[in-house]
């Protein structure tokens, strides 16, 4: 195992392999030096010029998101998850089944789906307000039951987001009113992960969290990125129905 620090220059970030979320997290962290620790498992390597890590672990605050890149590391990186989890941890498929093995957790799985590059959209007219990341975090704490912890973890990730050149933040608004809001949260190489997807429950139906998520979905096709979002069963019917296509997924543990 190797702890390293890397930075927003370095060239093997590029095409990470992995679970792509998880590759995304990690490549968003390395541009916003001092917001995460990463693990490489290096393992047996032939050679000493192509040392090619076998899974990746970012760890921030009390998370860690992990990749395994082959079978053979799964073992070890499932070992070294238990010796360090302090909070949650997010993991790829293969990791997941290992780690239900081990400590008996159901675990919640996420569906990861992308929005393809041929799959056309358009924004409603309405009154749109970019870099509001406290208004995406009131409007999630609306609809949602966050703790005060949650809620301030949410606005201070946001707002480092946006000062760090990764992250968007948009909200809609009616009559002065935030009904509904977005965020993109992390910008990899190829992809870039839309979070705080919310609506106020007398606004749903309406079109307005598609308008937000679109308005995302534009934001990182302007710089060449695939739209990612991460979500729960019940959630993925209504991806589809913007074009979004499952792609993978991932699983969290709250210990």
């Amino acid at each position: 195992m190797m702890i390293r620090g890397l930075s927003y220059d370095d060239r093997r970030l590029r095409d990470l392999p992995g679970e792509p979320l998880l590759a995304t997290m990690v490549e968003s962290a390395a541009r916003c030096c001092g917001m995460g620790l990463i693990y490489e498992f290096w393992g047996v390597y032939e050679g000493l010029r192509d040392r090619t890590p076998k899974g990746v672990i970012l760890q921030k605050g009390h998370a860690l998101w992990a990749s395994a890149f082959c079978p053979e590391a799964a073992a070890e990186i499932a070992d070294f998850l238990q010796w360090r989890q302090e909070g949650w941890v997010m993991l790829c498929p293969t990791l997941a089944a290992l780690w239900r093995e081990k400590t008996g957790e159901a675990g919640l799985s996420l569906a990861v789906m992308e929005l393809p590059e041929g799959v056309g959209f358009s924004l409603p007219e309405a009154e749109y307000r970019t870099h509001t990341a406290t208004a995406v975090a009131d409007c999630n704490r609306a609809v949602g039951e966050v703790s005060p912890a949650q809620y301030e973890a949410a606005v201070v990730n946001l707002h480092l987001a946006e000062r760090r050149r990764v992250g968007h933040t948009v909200t809609l608004e009616l009559d002065g009113k935030t009904v509904s809001a977005a965020a993109v949260t992390d910008c990899g190489t190829r992809y870039g992960q839309i979070s705080y997807v919310a609506t106020l429950p007398e606004y749903e139906g309406q079109g307005y969290g598609r308008a937000v998520v679109y308005h995302c979905a534009g934001w990182l096709r302007e710089k060449n990125l695939i739209p990612l979002v991460a979500c729960e069963a019940h959630r993925e019917s209504f991806y589809a129905g913007l074009g979004f296509q499952k792609i993978s997924e991932v699983t969290v543990f709250t210990g």
